[in-house]
């Protein structure tokens, strides 16, 4: 945890460094799921006052990083299989609305950027590094929302940030049981499409790529419940 000089820098600014370094923490696994999080100790830590903690807290709590409650104080956010499936739909309608946008705005730097993203989560997926496939897929698509150049859209898919960084591919992987090449790989339509710059294919391909592994995991989880004593019990006696 890196502490801040004060100098000339405003209050704002502390506020932004602040955040922007707590959800590295939280997607990096430094700081885990359900990790009491105190003002006093991170003023503390990060050498400022508490004002510009407890503002980045509260920005972080928007995003969906972290809970607050009475009793147990600010936490750090535990995901759910339900609150991931809820995301799902919600995914594929802004990404695939960025897509589109994106599709008419996207320059030669940016499919670049794609194009090497994509041979980052091959060579991932050969060393099986979870970590930094979760981390480029995530650049990918972080990429294509930077490319439409629509701020409220991307205010909306950064809230879903943490769900989309810490939980999807551990879903994929462990409940539908694919592996990180053939995560990767499903890339390539996306970026396809794009360099067509045909924004119709390029929302179409999009919202597939989401809405695939949507059904797959919910798919999984079903079978899952269905195994479970309390569903065969409750089966049993209908």
């Amino acid at each position: 945890m890196k502490t801040f000089q004060r100098g000339r820098t405003e209050r704002r600014v502390f506020r932004e460094e602040i955040r922007e370094q707590l959800i590295e923490d939280i997607i990096s696994g430094r700081l885990a799921p359900g990790s009491r999080i105190t003002e006093t100790r991170l003023a503390q830590q990060f050498g400022v006052s508490q004002a510009p903690v407890r503002e980045a807290l509260r920005d972080l709590e928007l995003f969906g990083f972290v809970v607050s409650s009475p009793f147990r104080g600010t936490q750090v956010r535990k995901i759910s299989t339900d609150d991931l499936l809820e995301m799902y739909p919600l995914r594929a309608a802004i990404e695939g609305v960025a897509a589109r946008e994106a599709a008419s705005r996207v320059d030669a730097a940016t499919l670049k950027k794609l194009e090497k993203l994509i041979g980052t989560m091959r060579a991932a997926a050969e060393r099986n590094d979870a970590a930094a496939h979760a981390h480029a897929d995530f650049s990918f698509h972080e990429a294509i929302i930077k490319a439409a150049g629509n701020r409220m859209l991307e205010h909306v898919w950064q809230s879903m940030r943490l769900a989309t960084t810490t939980f999807v591919t551990h879903a994929m992987t462990q409940l539908t049981h694919r592996t990180l090449h053939e995560i990767g790989e499903r890339h390539i339509p996306v970026l396809a499409a794009l360099r067509a710059r045909d924004p119709r294919l390029a929302e179409a391909e999009m919202r597939r790529h989401i809405e695939e592994p949507g059904d797959w995991i919910r798919h999984a989880v079903e079978a899952k419940r269905s195994e479970e004593p309390g569903e065969r019990g409750r089966e049993a006696r209908g």
